[in-house]
């Protein structure tokens, strides 16, 4: 199979599979048997670190809630029918599968041994992350109704996340950034290792240092690319680009239809983003040349000259 999203996305029907690969949960060279394998083992794995910080801090295994949201006070009772199916699904094995989750379950519980939670930060990070869940995308339909049920899915990723990244932990706006990947793939395990993936690269965002940096790039690159516009930014008093703190934290998540978004956020996820963009770039300015000649434009090698950033050579 071959796909390419950073040419304008994949299909929504496609989009699951294609994210798997994109975000690194699997390799883009492995067989439908190791995937099959390696799938087996992220499922053992991820039960391993839930159980774990769940009889760390037994209390936290549900939301509290108030009881005002009707909607998901009914969604744990639904999420608690889920849980009871999917242990009998287990149950249902054959011993030769059981047999073999057993021996992957052992090797888990022997890699996180080791790992020791932070009691008082962990439940800082529960506290935040319950604040946020019941917020989170209730405008969509994955979310709503049964769907509701969903949403305690993502707490519980959250949380794992959280006590297994504590040099991350869980910040606001991760709860947004998880739950695209949760709607796209259906699937706790899958969504909590791609969203793992995801932030290893990208995590640093998530610190006021690494936001600030960022933020400094994407002043630097408009100054380079669009010297008019960065001085009327300036001369607006508007240099410190703190308006693009949301676009760049969420990929745009809030800016575009969420159909819009999720394409967005695909193509600007992509490796070697940099030679697309000058492939854009050039059949845009094809595009602007076609223009001038048919309608009589004659400022658009003005334009560039201007901004100080000629076109790619056309060939």
């Amino acid at each position: 199979m071959v796909f390419n999203p950073c040419q304008g996305g994949v299909s929504p029907s496609e989009r699951g599979l294609v994210w798997r690969f994109l975000f690194g949960m699997y390799p883009c060279s492995s067989t439908a048997l190791e995937r099959s394998l390696l799938q087996e083992q992220l499922v053992v794995r991820y039960r391993v670190m839930k159980r774990k910080w769940q009889q760390f801090l037994p209390s936290a295994v549900r939301m509290h809630l108030n009881g005002t949201d009707a909607e998901l006070v009914a969604a744990v009772r639904y999420f608690d029918q889920r849980q009871t199916q999917a242990q009998q699904q287990t149950q249902d094995q054959s011993e030769e599968v059981r047999d073999r989750l057993a021996f992957l379950e052992l090797q888990a519980q022997i890699l996180f041994e080791r790992v020791i939670f932070d009691h008082e930060e962990l439940r800082e990070a529960i506290r935040i992350i319950d604040k946020d869940v019941p917020r989170t995308n209730r405008d969509l339909s994955y979310y709503q109704g049964e769907g509701s049920g969903n949403l305690l899915v993502l707490r519980d990723i959250l949380i794992t996340y959280a006590a297994f990244h504590p040099e991350v932990s869980y910040a606001q706006g991760m709860n947004d950034l998880c739950s695209r990947f949760l709607e796209v793939l259906d699937s706790e395990v899958d969504t909590f290792w791609s969203f793992s993936c995801y932030m290893e690269k990208f995590s640093k965002d998530f610190r006021a240092d690494g936001l600030h940096r960022k933020i400094e790039l994407e002043a630097a690159l408009l100054k380079e690319l669009d010297p008019q516009l960065y001085a009327h930014l300036v001369t607006d008093s508007m240099e410190s680009f703190t308006f693009c703190h949301r676009w760049l934290l969420l990929g745009f998540q809030r800016e575009f239809e969420h159909s819009d978004a999720l394409r967005l956020f695909e193509i600007l996820s992509c490796d070697h983003l940099e030679l697309i963009s000058q492939q854009v770039d050039r059949a845009r300015y094809q595009e602007r040349l076609a223009r001038k000649y048919s309608t009589g434009e004659r400022t658009e090698k003005s334009h560039w000259q201007s901004n100080g950033w000629l076109p790619p050579k056309l060939h």
